[in-house]
């Protein structure tokens, strides 16, 4: 037998194996039953061994073909790694990278990139999954995920992106008519608008001297979204904590204003997580690449 032919007949049993079914193994590799069946008996006919017991209901491995397996297993799997290192190795990335991130920061941050991204790469297309619940990236086959804060512990890689500093702001009228608040300990005292899950009572956290310092607060309304907060505060109901992405036209055009600047808490981390995988598809690491040089710090 021909080594070409022994290894596709080993890629075939593998897949038999995995499948538990000749029939299955079949429809999966586009061959008919019988062809599937003739492989599997000139392997064991080459190496003089029966690797299956056939039954009327289950196919079972024998000893020898349990090892075989192995071998068989490991033959694919670097078939198949050197076809995605090919893949690496093109000068024009293909098919589809699936981003999550959180609906706000995808909307006015990543979605503004996509279009020259893709006049650099036509044949690459992206799926921008905006979403403020956290997903698992292998359980919805998403390629790279968009992550905000302390990360927990997980077997995901990520690289940091950027910082997000954060701002305490309210309108201009409401600090006309409440006064502006010269330490977080005053916070009490004002009006503050809640979008955090704790609810209308919140512990907002500062800095002061290097030590965080938190302040209870309370307000007329509360909500799970800062651009649901947003409005009432540009309409003078209260103050609010916010990343200043967010509300920065707001700043620049004067409708509203930071309060509090000495005090407050580090900048909010950002990192690009993505599965561990031994051979990255091409198109995520020009995604990775090309977000880490528009938006990464310096």
């Amino acid at each position: 037998m021909s080594l070409l032919q022994r290894l596709s007949d080993m890629a075939i049993f593998a897949r038999v194996v995995e499948s538990g079914s000749f029939t299955q193994a079949a429809i999966a590799l586009g061959m008919s039953k019988g062809a599937v069946s003739k492989a599997i008996a000139r392997l064991e006919q080459h190496l003089a061994v029966r690797l299956l017991q056939r039954t009327t209901r289950q196919l079972k491995l024998s000893s020898e073909g349990q090892a075989f397996f192995a071998y068989c297993q490991q033959v694919v799997r670097q078939a198949d790694q050197a076809e995605h290192h090919l893949a690496e190795l093109r000068d024009e990335p293909v098919g589809t990278i699936r981003i999550s991130v959180a609906v706000t920061y995808g909307s006015k941050v990543i979605a503004p990139l996509i279009p020259e991204l893709l006049q650099r790469y036509p044949k690459l297309q992206l799926e921008l999954d905006l979403n403020d619940k956290i997903i698992d990236l292998v359980a919805d086959e998403v390629d790279l995920g968009i992550r905000f804060g302390k990360l927990p512990s997980s077997s995901l890689i990520a690289r940091k992106l950027t910082h997000l500093p954060i701002v305490l702001v309210a309108s201009p009228a409401y600090l006309a008519a409440y006064g502006v608040p010269q330490h977080p300990n005053d916070l009490v005292h004002h009006l503050c608008i809640s979008t955090n899950s704790g609810g209308p009572e919140s512990c907002w956290e500062f800095l002061e001297n290097g030590k965080v310092l938190q302040v209870h607060t309370s307000g007329p309304f509360h909500t799970n979204s800062n651009r649901a907060a947003k409005p009432t505060v540009l309409s003078g109901m209260g103050l609010m904590f916010v990343t200043r992405y967010q509300v920065e036209e707001e700043l620049q055009a004067g409708l509203l204003v930071q309060v509090l600047a000495d005090y407050m808490p580090k900048p909010l981390p950002v990192h690009l997580v993505y599965p561990h995988r031994t051979h990255m598809k091409a198109g995520l690491k020009l995604v990775l690449q090309y977000l880490q040089g528009k938006i990464g710090d310096s």
